[in-house]
């Protein structure tokens, strides 16, 4: 298998490097641009726009935008990297089917594991960024916020750091419950500029974000919980470090776990308990 160090690409580089004989870790590295969206700001995006006038057009309604202070911003601007990185970077272990890593040319193959990382590093400008995201402090709290994955942009708001409840008749077993599910939605959004797609695929309906319990709570339902699936984007850009140089390499796959434990980030407003266990 020939390795890859370092790859370059317009979404995100990534680089894959041995920690020791029998682990690796492979971290995507993103560029991210800032814009401090101002009652006076002029931007334009699709369905999305402000004039200049304090007020922002969007496909749900107008919005009234706040003026920044220079300590919010970049106060925002450190916790946006934290929360991120918290989230999704060192969450998932990459295992290999069989044996595909030969350390040195004495050693047998073994089956070198991967672990995946995350890193995000702000820049001053669009020209240098990877991503470009616009911020807007609006007075309404009912804009939601969303990524456009082909154009490496977004518009997310100033309460986008935050975990914020949202509750929903979800199906529990054979029954509908009101459930409350804990979510931050940059973490929801910073993975649709990982590629991947709503729990129950592409669309802002709500059947897209789940019906089910399991679905709902997921990171790209209305949750906070990490699946194996969500290692996705780190097996895809596995493809731009190992080259397969023989019929045996070309077998080798990957499959995605999450590291750790996770907290419930969801109640149950309609649980009660069995009445074998109340008496």
């Amino acid at each position: 298998m020939h390795i890859h160090l370092f790859r370059n690409a317009r979404r995100w580089d990534s680089c894959l490097v041995p920690i020791d004989d029998t682990t690796f870790g492979m971290i995507l590295q993103f560029k991210v641009h800032l814009v401090r969206v101002e009652p006076t700001t002029r931007f334009f995006m699709a369905d999305t726009y402000a004039t200049g006038n304090g007020i922002m057009h969007d496909t749900y309604g107008r919005f009234h935008l706040e003026s920044w202070s220079d300590s919010e911003w970049e106060e925002y601007k450190r916790k946006f990297v934290t929360v991120v990185q918290r989230h999704w970077s060192d969450k998932f272990i990459l295992d290999p089917n069989k044996p595909w890593y030969t350390p040195r040319s004495t050693t047998a193959r073994n089956t070198a594991t991967i672990q995946c990382g995350l890193s995000i590093q702000l820049v001053d400008s669009a020209s240098q960024a990877h991503q470009t995201y616009r911020i807007i402090h609006p007075r309404e709290h009912t804009f939601r916020s969303y990524v456009d994955e082909d154009n490496r942009t977004g518009l997310f708001t100033h309460n986008d750091l935050e975990s914020h409840w949202n509750t929903r008749l979800t199906r529990v077993g054979a029954e509908m419950h009101s459930v409350s599910f804990l979510q931050t939605t940059v973490n929801h959004e910073f993975g649709h500029t990982l590629g991947l797609a709503h729990v129950n695929g592409a669309g802002n309906s709500d059947s897209n974000y789940g019906v089910k319990l399991s679905e709902r709570e997921n990171q790209m339902g209305m949750g906070g919980l990490l699946t194996p699936r969500h290692a996705q984007p780190w097996i895809m850009r596995l493809r731009n470090h190992l080259i397969p140089q023989t019929h045996y390499d070309s077998g080798v796959t990957f499959r995605g776990r999450v590291a750790s434990p996770q907290l419930i980030e969801y109640w149950d407003n309609d649980w009660r308990p069995s009445a074998a266990a109340a008496s």
